[in-house]
């Protein structure tokens, strides 16, 4: 009854002959919420979903239908239904409201402090199409952080995501500055090779070799413990750069035959999404057969800062080509060099080479190059002195 109310009610006031065979055929034909008769009147009070069946049952028994009140919701919205310029600014704030809820008001960078990186990767999102401005739901972030990745070289990872209007861009430098030493936490200076001291620099705490000693992997340079003349015991975090020269090889071979993996093309492909729904957006299909790597990125749309049910999701597939490839001794010793010179542009840019023998020697099975170092650069590693 309390829904019928609210939805909307109507009263009538019918006169005709016969009032009590007319109030049991309205009862029966409608849903009565007041219902009585005076001096051969009829009062109805009803559903307005029953208006029309009232009155054409006061027709077929040639009554007198008037309409006393009508109340509630149905006939509150029917008084503006005509009223097109009401109806026509509600749907343009509504869409204005939608539209500003998923549009960028707002880019964070996260990750770094280096102005000149952040201003670039501003500029690589502006040149996509990501700037203060931009439609949410348009933008590929999938796509954006693999940009970024790809253009600045003091990039090493990426990430795109959204809260709200405001979208942060997440990122890992590829070289990391350095932080200072956390000088409260007592530690010692140990090495990490087996080498000869040849240089010491110590800053904080209490050496314990002398240049030209010969020294294992795991011993003690640097005391951060400094013993005072009252006898007491003073606890440091160990700071030096100690320099050792010491030997090392490796080994760099290449197989004849060789299966290799490498990324090929990308495919984006978008979906709406409605709770566990899934609906499928027009896109490039997939090579039948092929093998393909997935990310997913999900993007909710909102309204008035509220999430609704609804998302777009972006697919990326990139392809993963299968190569099988076949080597001559001459390109096989050429692939082990490749890898060595990659090695020692890697990892000996911050030492010095003081001699280096080369030997290659082929196999059944493929070509090998090992490489013998006498290298100086610094051996020394903090370890954490735990005092009981």
């Amino acid at each position: 009854m309390l829904n019928y109310r609210l939805i909307g009610e109507v009263s009538f006031e019918i006169n005709g002959f016969d009032a009590l065979k007319l109030c049991e055929r309205l009862r029966k034909s409608c849903k009565v919420i007041s219902l009585y008769s005076k001096n051969e009147t009829v009062f109805l009070t009803t559903s307005a979903f029953f208006e029309k069946r009232v009155k054409r049952l006061c027709e077929e028994n040639d009554c007198v239908c008037e309409t006393v009140s009508k109340r509630g919701a149905l006939y509150f919205i029917a008084k503006y239904l005509r009223r097109y310029g009401i109806i026509f600014g509600a749907a343009a704030a509504a869409a204005l409201i939608f539209v500003l809820s998923n549009t960028v008001t707002k880019i964070e960078i996260r990750g770094t402090d280096d102005p000149a990186l952040i201003s670039e990767i501003r500029e690589v999102l502006a040149s996509e199409g990501l700037s203060a401005g931009s439609y949410i739901p348009s933008l590929n972030c999938l796509a954006l952080s693999d940009r970024i990745f790809s253009v600045l070289d003091g990039v090493a990872w990426a990430s795109i995501d959204f809260k709200g209007s405001v979208v942060y861009v997440s990122v890992s430098e590829s070289t990391q500055k350095v932080e200072a030493e956390n000088m409260r936490m007592p530690a010692n200076i140990v090495s990490t090779k087996d080498a000869v001291i040849v240089d010491a620099e110590v800053k904080a705490g209490q050496l314990s070799v002398l240049l030209g000693d010969a020294v294992h992997k795991g011993e003690l340079l640097v005391s951060g413990i400094v013993d005072r003349a009252d006898g007491a015991a003073l606890y440091f975090h160990a700071y030096a750069k100690i320099i050792g020269r010491y030997e090392e090889s490796l080994t760099f071979s290449q197989p004849y035959n060789e299966t290799r993996q490498r990324p090929g093309d990308k495919t984006y492909r978008r979906s709406l999404g409605f709770f566990e729904l899934e609906i499928p957006l027009p896109a490039m299909p997939l090579k039948k057969g092929a093998n393909y790597s997935e990310k997913l990125q999900e993007t909710p749309l909102r309204f008035l800062g509220m999430t609704l049910p609804f998302s777009l999701k972006t697919r990326e597939y990139t392809e993963i080509l299968t190569e099988e490839k076949a080597f001559s001794t001459a390109e096989a010793l050429s692939e082990a060099y490749k890898r060595l010179a990659v090695y020692e542009k890697n990892f000996l840019g911050e030492v010095t080479v003081i001699s280096r023998s080369v030997t290659e020697s082929i196999t059944d099975t493929g070509a090998e190059v090992r490489a013998d170092y006498v290298l100086e650069g610094e051996i020394g590693r903090s370890t954490e002195i735990f005092i009981k």
